[in-house]
């Protein structure tokens, strides 16, 4: 009897094991499913948000596009009227490359306003026409002229001209540099000279003797800024301060022998 008891006992068991099994069955396949939506959410999601992105794009794209047609509509006739052909553009630009010849001409006999004037008059020329080779060159003569009269700024002006439309372009650069260093702007002109260096070594080469004392006058001109810009720090400082009857003589800075600094108070009544 006792045995049949057992043997029912050990049925009883085995059934429980196999319900216990057949359940984290269920719960894992649960699980696994819920993983699965909780993934193929998830990729829909991101697919949905690639879709927006793209959607957006497309949409600034047309904006866009859309802004550069109503540009080109909101020209006026006369600025239609006065878009020129190939054909006119060719014919301004071999009259420009005559006159620059005589502008030339008579900047070598030291007549340095008449030569400006006509590059002047180009200029609007090149302008009208949108050449851009013509434009560098013009404004690039004009520093060179402004700069025989002693117009140290409109011949500054004239050579930046020329750079923004070639940032390369070597001779207004040099030209530049110059006068940036006859100034006491160093750090301008050393600037220059370290890109005229990169661009065109072999005009470089004819102010390598400059780079020495190019270096150390903007190094000086450098510190000149910064205990001036000091300077006015420390005045503001003390006109706050002062409101508390203090300044910032006060405090002294002393090495803290950590590469670093303590600051201390000090009275000096």
């Amino acid at each position: 009897m006792e045995k049949k008891d057992d043997e029912k006992f050990e049925d009883c068991n085995e059934n429980k094991e196999e319900n216990i099994n057949l359940e984290n069955s269920k719960n894992i396949e649960s699980e696994n499913k819920i993983n699965l939506e909780e993934e193929k959410l998830e990729k829909e999601k991101e697919k949905k948000e690639e879709k927006k992105e793209k959607e957006e794009k497309e949409e600034k794209e047309e904006e866009q596009e859309k802004e550069e047609e109503q540009e080109n509509l909101n020209l006026s006739d006369e600025e239609r009227e006065n878009e020129l052909s190939e054909e006119e553009k060719l014919a301004i630009e071999s009259k420009i490359i005559s006159e620059r010849k005589n502008a030339g001409e008579l900047y070598k006999k030291g007549d340095y306003i008449q030569a400006l004037n006509i590059y002047s008059l180009l200029l609007k020329e090149a302008k009208r026409a949108k050449l851009k080779e013509q434009l560098i060159i013009l404004n690039c003569n004009k520093g060179i002229c402004f700069n025989k009269l002693n117009d140290k700024e409109k011949a500054l002006n004239s050579f930046s001209e020329a750079l923004k439309y070639n940032s390369n372009y070597s001779k207004a650069l040099c030209n530049r540099m110059l006068i940036y260093n006859s100034k006491g702007d160093y750090i301008e002109a050393l600037d220059d000279y370290n890109k005229l260096k990169t661009i065109d070594f072999d005009l470089w080469k004819n102010y390598a003797y400059m780079e020495y004392e190019l270096q150390n006058n903007a190094e000086k001109k450098k510190k000149e800024m910064t205990n001036e810009m000091l300077g006015k720090l420390k005045d503001i400082g003390n006109s706050i301060l002062g409101n508390f009857g203090i300044s910032l003589d006060n405090f002294k800075m002393t090495p803290n022998g950590q590469g670093g600094y303590s600051i201390q108070y000090q009275n000096n009544k």
